[in-house]
């Protein structure tokens, strides 16, 4: 048998071992190849599909790679770690260390390029369904198909690459063991561990004030905190897992009254060396799980208030305002006009006057208009109409969340009291001035001489279907003249949309990456143990433990191995998520509340899923294994 046949024979004994790691290369060979594709494909840049679209691909294409190349040289670290007594095997009978390290060569650059290879075909085979998925998040077109050769050799080459430099770097970082270390392996009699109560006491310190700064912070303030919440929250979540965790299964194994009741002697006896040895194997999971759950989720919500934020920053589907005495005004509305009527669209036309004051506010200059015509304005819009007393004004916010100092307002003869309120839709602005005031009908009716804008609002019903029309129209009438502004409501929607689930679309397939990853560490953990679980349980069983006890066991410690994490995981994203939404509502994002329930529920059945196919073949190696 020749070296080579030995290292492929070496792969295809622990096939079982290498199942979640190959698998795993596999998805991100495959994700890095289907943004390839979308990056080199000759239709991106086309009217439908803007250029930013392989921009955004090609951020996602460093993302993954970057990701890969950490989760693989962690997999192989592992890897050989589990190997370390066929190391002392080969070593007693003489092979050298440099034999040793090419050996690791070998076997890894063999996994890499059977995992690049069958990435490659995977993505020409569903690169379809990936292209027609795109065209629906876009609202375009599918793109067609095309054979991609700057793709495959990008994503080969790239690959390649990885995979030799993982293992160019796992031989250096190779510890020099003793004969003796190398044959005892993972047999080697552990102590009980250890936890210090100082530190277990700053893991729940860290993280409650981490939790606290999140859930107190408002607006703006969420941009401040994000990097000390965070570092706050990844050195607490390491501290949870290297010290909370065995102090409590310390604190829970000294009462008697649970450690000693039915089974749970044996769960418990084994479960705190289990912690400790799994501890950076959790928090790599939690912390990706954590990631993975706050993109897609923060992209959903964004991608799905798209609409909601569009018609409040655009209130109707045509807006045109002028100064007052406009020689093209008449010719403008008519164009507007007639252009929807030619297509078959209904419309209803508001609109609303306003005077320009004399005197600044604040060094601002400020514009009135008629209580009357704002509430029409905002009765059309969908808007909050205003109440207001007969010597009060309301100004406007510019922006949601501007602010207002002014108390009084001067408006001709009149001192009004000034009310304000951060949530009200700003409908109206200015071509002349900063700031809109309404005031009431008598004190408007009472100004004379004062320079005049009038807006007009157009209510279309389907203005969704208004693209080309928009398009037509801001050809034909510029977005900012001289006198005058326009606006579309259709454009700015489809260009946000597109904006938006374009950032879901990568942030989707990042997402789930991570999450197979997350899946492969515990798939790769878990079958790690089995050998000594084997033998553990083997010798249980001869003095009494039945195969319901046995399964009960094993239920309870594989489910801590994969929901302990994820539900860190879920609870660190909903704290998250409850910070995001006072910044969001910054940005008219009205709640991420839905969109993250849907995604938390959806990897939460996932993950239900695949511990219940893992749990079972485990059971069934146990069991096989106990009756011989």
């Amino acid at each position: 048998m020749t070296f080579r046949q030995f290292a492929c024979n070496n792969v295809l004994r622990n096939k079982r071992t290498y199942a979640a790691f190959f698998l795993s290369s596999v998805f991100s060979v495959m994700i890095f190849f289907v943004y390839a594709m979308f990056i080199f494909h000759p239709g991106i840049d086309d009217e439908e599909i803007h250029g930013s679209v392989a921009t955004g691909m090609i951020v996602a294409e460093y993302i993954i790679f970057l990701f890969a190349f950490f989760f693989l040289f962690y997999c192989v670290g592992a890897f050989l770690k589990k190997r370390e007594k066929e190391f002392g095997i080969l070593f007693m009978h003489g092979m050298t260390a440099k034999q040793r390290n090419l050996l690791i060569f070998m076997e890894t650059m063999l996994i890499g390029g059977v995992s690049i290879l069958c990435g490659i075909v995977l993505g020409l085979v569903l690169v379809k369904l990936f292209f027609q998925f795109a065209g629906f998040l876009l609202d375009v077109q599918a793109l067609e198909f095309y054979f991609p050769w700057k793709a495959i050799g990008l994503t080969f080459v790239a690959f390649l690459i990885l995979f030799a430099a993982i293992s160019i770097f796992t031989v250096l970082l190779l510890r020099s063991k003793s004969l003796l270390d190398l044959l005892q392996g993972s047999q080697r009699p552990k102590r009980e561990p250890k936890a210090s109560v100082v530190l277990s006491f700053l893991a729940a310190g860290l993280l409650g004030i981490a939790y606290a700064l999140a859930l107190t912070a408002d607006g703006i303030s969420v941009v401040v905190l994000l990097l000390p919440v965070t570092a706050l929250t990844i050195a607490g979540t390491y501290l949870l897992f290297t010290q909370l965790s065995v102090f409590f299964i310390s604190f829970l194994k000294k009462r008697r009254s649970i450690y000693w009741k039915r089974t749970n002697l044996i769960t418990f006896s084994d479960l705190d060396n289990r912690m400790k040895d799994n501890a950076r194997m959790f928090f790599l999971v939690c912390i990706v799980s954590t990631i993975a759950f706050c993109a897609i989720g923060t992209l959903a919500a964004l991608a799905g208030s798209i609409q909601e934020t569009v018609v409040k920053t655009n209130p109707f589907a045509f807006e045109y305002q002028t100064n007052k005495g406009n020689l093209e005004e008449q010719k403008h509305l008519a164009l507007i006009e007639n252009s929807l009527l030619q297509n078959g669209f209904s419309f209803e036309k508001h609109q609303a006057t306003m005077r320009l004051l004399p005197q600044k506010v604040n060094d601002e200059t400020v514009g009135v208009v008629k209580l009357t015509d704002y509430n029409q304005f905002a009765l059309a819009a969908n808007s909050r109409e205003l109440k207001l007393g007969d010597n009060e004004a309301f100004l406007v916010v510019r922006w949601f969340g501007d602010s207002v100092d002014s108390k009084l307002l001067a408006v001709g003869s009149s001192e009004l009291a000034v009310k304000t309120d951060t949530k009200i839709n700003p409908l109206l602005s200015g071509l002349d001035f900063e700031r809109l005031a309404v005031i009431p009908d008598r004190v408007y009716d009472q100004l004379k001489g004062l320079n005049e804008e009038v807006r007009y609002g157009y209510v279309v019903p389907k203005w969704k279907d208004t693209q080309e029309i928009s398009l037509g129209l801001q050809e034909k009438i510029e977005h900012y003249g001289e006198h005058y502004y326009f606006s579309a409501r259709a454009p700015v929607y489809h260009s946000m949309k597109q904006m938006a689930n374009t950032l879901l679309f990568i942030g989707l397939f990042v997402g789930v990456l991570f999450f197979v990853a997350a899946a492969s560490f515990l798939y790769f953990r878990l079958y790690t143990d089995l050998e000594n679980d084997k033998r553990q349980y083997g010798a249980i069983s001869k003095i009494g433990l039945s195969d319901r006890e046995l399964s009960r066991v094993v239920t309870t410690q594989i489910a801590l191995l994969f929901f302990v994490p994820i539900v860190v995981a879920i609870i660190h994203s909903m704290v998250a998520f409850v910070s995001l939404q006072s910044l969001l509502k910054l940005m008219l994002i009205a709640s991420v509340f839905k969109p993250t329930a849907i995604v938390l529920l959806s990897f939460v059945i996932v993950q239900a899923i695949y511990f219940w196919i893992i749990r079972n073949r485990y059971l069934f190696h146990l069991k096989r294994s106990v009756s011989q």
